[in-house]
C-alpha cells in the first residue's frame, strides 16, 4: 500500500507520495484537494494522510474506502 499525504504548502493544499517533494495535485483549498484525491484514488490502494494548517495529522483514509480496516466488521 502506497503512502500520501496532503499538506499546506505556501498559498495551496498539496497531495505527495510519502518520501517525493513533488506535488501530484494541488488546490486552493482544503476541501477540494480532498475532493481531487478521492477522484486521483479510484484505481489505487493507498493512505492518505490529511494534515492541518500547522502540519498535525488530523485524519488518515484508505482508498479504495473498503479496505479502511475500521470499515470491517468484528
Amino acid at each position: 500500500m502506497d503512502n500520501y499525504h496532503i499538506t499546506h504548502d505556501g498559498d495551496r493544499w498539496v497531495l505527495r507520495e510519502e518520501g517525493d517533494k513533488r506535488a501530484l495535485l494541488e488546490a486552493s483549498t482544503k476541501e477540494d484537494i480532498i475532493n481531487e484525491t478521492r477522484d486521483y484514488m479510484k484505481l489505487r490502494t493507498a493512505s492518505v494522510k490529511i494534515h492541518t494548517l500547522d502540519g498535525q495529522i488530523e485524519e488518515e483514509r484508505t482508498y479504495p474506502r473498503d479496505q479502511d480496516p475500521r470499515a470491517t466488521k468484528g
